[in-house]
């Protein structure tokens, strides 16, 4: 791997889209939690993406991997998610055994969130070793957040020295442009370390990506 990976996450519109992939963003997620400021429909999602994988062509830019994002998701929501994801995060109570049945039903790769705040958290991912493909340890939602990420809170990264498995991770809460640096230093020995997740520390208002932002945050944790 050359360098850590890069997901941008909450992303509504072309403009970020583009901004993203152009700048080196290896993964863009999209919400479908109708609670997020960050939600947006299939059908939204489905024209973003389109419009990406035209402009990939176009200019010659690699298409980043798409995360369709879910909250305890029913048959329903999870099928109507473009065509074209080819990842699904979970951020719910979506267990080991869901996370197996969904990825094969819908052939793609799982993401799935830990919520951290003690070192005993971690121990949870060790459930999800052949479930999920890429886990995602977030900082715990405040108490009355509302919404399970995004909501700008870091953990303590040195927690995650208590991480033995074999399934490559992400690390999300929190990070910046200006702090992004830090976990990837502390973490890029290690061969199951994957890179990095943004949401709101690339806003300049809940929901809005500043594409200065999103392009600082890549070339921060790229460098």
């Amino acid at each position: 791997m050359s360098g850590p990976l890069v997901k941008i996450c909450g992303v509504k519109d072309r403009e970020t889209a583009l901004a993203a992939a152009r700048a080196g963003a290896d993964f863009l997620g999209f919400v479908f939690f109708r609670k997020s400021p960050r939600f947006v429909t299939p059908e939204a999602a489905e024209e973003i993406i389109l419009d990406l994988k035209q402009a990939s062509f176009d200019e010659g830019f690699p298409l980043p991997r798409l995360v369709g994002l879910f909250v305890d998701a029913g048959e329903k929501e999870l099928s109507e998610a473009p065509s074209l994801l080819t990842h699904f995060q979970f951020h719910g109570h979506e267990g080991p055994e869901r996370c197996r049945e969904i990825g094969d039903e819908f052939a793609v790769e799982i993401i799935k969130a830990i919520p951290v705040t003690e070192a005993g958290d971690i121990a949870a991912a060790a459930d999800y070793e052949g479930a999920a493909d890429i886990l995602l340890f977030d900082a715990k939602p405040p108490p009355g957040a509302g919404k399970p990420g995004g909501n700008g809170v870091a953990f303590d990264w040195t927690l995650l020295k208590a991480y033995a498995g074999d399934t490559p991770f992400l690390i999300a809460g929190g990070l910046t442009p200006a702090n992004v640096a830090a976990p990837v230093q502390s973490q890029q020995d290690r061969a199951s370390f994957l890179g990095v997740d943004v949401s709101s520390g690339v806003e300049s208002a809940p929901g809005k990506k500043d594409a200065k932002l999103v392009k600082a945050f890549i070339a921060a944790a790229k460098g």
